[in-house]
């Protein structure tokens, strides 16, 4: 009988990979057809009876019998990559399935793909669809797969506020799933830029005490994501990383090792190291911006800052890590010396010396550049120039900002079938967790990257895990193989792999109208106009100028954008008819729901953002007599309610709730006293404020008022003069909705509304009634 027990032989020896694959073979073969997978090693003799071979010919010599005998002349691998064959071979009344993998990771690819091509499986980061085959069989087998890119994977980065989307929050078993899921859609790196937990203490214990369990870090700058007060103890904290790291490196994945000038960002030096070694050395930074004391970058013309550096890089590697990729960002965005010149030739000199300290040590491991810092503040010549200082058999750029609209950074560099890189997708901000994006531009370019031989792999580089299904899937896919990028193929394979059958065309062509109309924070050709003027204005309004002071040069532009998306906006709108039909029948299956909520928030998202440029054209034809004031009347109360139904969508969805995160953070370990306070100003600073219910309730809300009050004021007085921020009336009262909001409990600003099918479809039949279209007959233009 098929699903009576099989037997599933593992190599006598090697990698521990290859045991996690057969435990895994093991436990989806339960769970599929309810029968028994008996694991055993190779002891010389073939087991009677169906018999799953784990592991090539290379370490298993159950998979050299078919080559021996002649039956087979060879796998269709390549020894030591990632290529995989899965091959059945009857006989003798028995099937005898093989999943040859060039390596332990690929070996574990193959065993996802049998169960996804077999029994119809498939895999996404937020569960698996796992449906009842009790007669799968072992026969029929013949696929062989290899990637186009050799490094395929992720970054995930040490913001924090909602569970979710912040990888710091995550205990063992969510780093267990995690991982698990990089394996079944073959990805093979990942980054943890969380932070590097308790290494100061590991790697100087006679500087670096270990900050409080039970307040504030000594360090925390209150109110901001620089307060890195730390959740769960720090030693819990580096013990959970060394965790998760040995759980990744026994399934064959790759973590690149920071070396170089880290101190930075959430790399931060603890102020007690400082205080023990009053005159070590720093570089004087020029800029204001990151020029905290424990922010300081050690003088990179000072043997004791390098001493110090390695000194890092290899606490991690003993502690922690591995050996075998590293990773630096060089002095990042920051800038130094007195001129122009003198801040590049300080930047070459220090990617110079990372490059000669790590070859002391490591003299053939990659290392990775970052290119953040090229795309800030770097001309195309002065990159260019830079690559001729490199060696291109030991370095790579990591490009992650290849996804740039208006230009093709890897060409603009020079980078392009020129040296070797690494194709990144920036995509979400901390400020924009919407989800869309521009596939189409996405396949023309991922296919300009197949075409180059240089082109090494592909990574999502997000500030925000898992804010985009979409996207992870998209990933996933073309990171084996970019030539089915197209975005009608894309949709209709993730659309495939997720619905059921009865509603894939509908969610199909819903996907479709949902990336005409959806224009996330997209990056500009100038990405200091990008800087000014596409920056989420509408959940910082007291704080942002954007809206308030509308000078000439901004009003053009919100012109030319609001011109564009107009366009579109019947499409928009047309989201929450569909999700309103389809609301009743499929609340109950999750991977539906989760993407109904987050295709609602984005659409509402946007419609807002577009409300209010559309407000500041209208206050500004108002100053100029050009307008009425019962219009712009209409569009506050319409940004108004389309707030307050952006809340009540999050509000469905305990992913989007701060007080639920908390709740989650507090199931792993003891929490610090703190935590609440530094949760809040982890997720309410400037820079990361983003979709959270208490949020939107509490602050957003609020904020909405006092900017409405002002507009009205305005219009009641007739006051004619340009429209500019009142800044002593906003920064007062955003210092009171902030104090505010840190007084309160998070428990009583928790959602507390119905979370049922019937709720969400009459949120989704409000969305549809107020985002109705209305097509003016003289210009033909829409309005939202």
């Amino acid at each position: 009988m098929p699903n009576k027990t099989i037997r599933v032989l593992l190599p006598p020896q090697g990698e521990t990979g290859y045991i996690v694959a057969g435990e895994t073979f093991a436990k989806l073969w339960q769970s599929i057809t309810g029968g028994h997978a008996h694991l055993m090693k190779w002891n010389g003799r073939m087991p009677r009876g169906n018999t799953v071979v784990i592991g090539s010919d290379a370490v298993n010599q159950a998979a050299f019998l078919p080559i021996g005998n002649g039956r087979l002349e060879r796998y269709r691998i390549r020894y030591g990559t990632d290529d995989y064959h899965g091959l059945s071979l009857p006989g003798h009344g028995r099937t005898i399935l093989v999943l040859a993998g060039g390596c332990a990771r690929a070996t574990i690819y193959a065993v996802y793909d049998f169960f996804r091509r077999q029994a119809g499986a498939e895999y996404f980061w937020d569960g698996d669809r796992l449906p009842s085959r009790p007669k799968l069989s072992l026969a029929g087998c013949d696929f062989a797969e290899s990637p186009r890119f050799a490094y395929r994977g992720q970054r995930y980065f040490a913001h924090r506020g909602l569970h979710r989307f912040q990888a710091e929050h995550w205990n063992f078993e969510d780093w267990k799933r995690e991982i698990d899921w990089l394996l079944k859609k073959r990805l093979n790196l990942f980054m943890l830029r969380t932070g590097i937990d308790d290494l100061f203490q590991r790697a100087f214990p006679e500087s670096c005490p270990y900050p409080p369990a039970n307040g504030p870090d000594p360090d925390a700058v209150p109110r901001s994501y620089n307060d890195r007060t730390s959740f769960w103890s720090l030693k819990y904290r580096g013990e959970l990383r060394k965790q998760v790291l040995q759980y990744a490196f026994d399934r064959g994945l790759m973590h690149p090792e920071d070396t170089g000038t880290i101190t930075h960002w959430y790399s931060h030096t603890p102020s007690s190291f400082y205080k023990h070694n009053p005159d070590f050395p720093v570089l004087k930074q020029k800029s204001a911006g990151y020029n905290t004391v424990t922010g300081r970058i050690w003088d990179i013309f000072d043997e004791r800052a390098w001493q110090a550096y390695w000194r890092l890089t290899a606490t991690h590697i003993g502690e922690f890590g591995q050996p075998q990729l590293f990773h630096t960002i060089g002095l990042a965005e920051r800038m130094f010396g007195r001129t122009r010149t003198e801040n590049l030739n300080i930047k070459r000199y220090a990617y110079h010396k990372i490059q000669s300290v790590l070859r002391q040590h490591y003299p053939d491991a990659p290392l990775l550049i970052a290119s953040w810092d090229f795309i800030m503040n770097w001309k195309n010549a002065e990159v260019k120039k830079l690559l001729r200082e490199l060696d291109p058999a030991k370095t790579m750029i990591l490009e992650y900002t290849a996804d740039i609209e208006g230009r093709k950074t890897y060409r603009d560099w020079g980078i392009y079938r020129k040296f070797p890189w690494i194709f990144g997708i920036f995509h979400a901000f901390e400020p924009d967790s919407g989800i869309g994006g521009n596939y189409a531009m996405l396949a023309e370019r991922l296919r300009e990257a197949d075409q180059d031989p240089l082109c090494r792999g592909l990574v999502l580089w997000p500030e925000l895990s898992h804010s985009d299904t979409f996207m992870l899937e998209y990933l996933a896919r073309n990171g084996w193989n970019p030539r089915h990028a197209a975005p009608e193929e894309s949709v209709r394979a993730y659309c495939r792999s997720r619905y059921p059958a009865k509603i894939l065309r509908t969610m199909a062509t819903l996907w479709r109208d949902f990336f005409a109309f959806s224009r996330p924070m997209r990056w500009h050709a100038d990405f200091q106009t990008w800087k000014k003027f596409s920056f989420i204005p509408h959940f910082r309004l007291l704080v942002n100028e954007l809206l308030c002071d509308l000078t000439a040069a901004r009003l053009a532009f919100f012109e030319a954008e609001y011109a564009q998306a107009v366009k579109n906006f019947v499409k928009g709108a047309g989201v929450f008819k569909t999700l309103g039909k389809l609301a009743r029948a499929n609340y109950g299956d999750p991977f539906w729901r989760r993407d109904a909520i987050d295709l609602a928030r984005t659409v509402l998202d946007q419609f807002l953002r577009w409300t209010l440029v559309k407000l500041a054209l209208d206050l500004d034809a108002w100053r100029r007599d050009k307008a009425r004031a019962d219009t712009i009347r209409i569009q506050c109360r319409k940004a108004d309610k389309l707030l307050a139904l952006l809340g009540d969508v999050l509000d469905q969805d305990p992913d989007f709730s701060i007080y639920a995160s908390f709740l989650r953070l507090a199931k792993t370990a003891p929490l610090n006293p703190h935590t609440e306070q530094t949760l809040k100003g982890n997720i309410e600073n400037y820079y990361c404020r983003t979709f959270a219910s208490e949020l939107v309730r509490y602050v957003y809300a609020r904020e909405f008022e006092v900017y409405f009050n002002w507009i009205e004021r305005r219009l009641a007085a007739g006051n004619r003069e340009p429209w500019r921020r009142p800044a002593a009336e906003f920064d007062a009262a955003y210092q009171r909705i902030q104090d505010d909001f840190y007084a309160a409990p998070l428990k009583t600003m928790a959602p507390r509304g119905q979370r049922s099918a019937d709720k969400l479809q009459g949120i989704f039949r409000q969305c549809d009634e107020i985002l109705g279209i209305t097509t003016h007959e003289r210009t033909g233009r829409q309005s939202p």
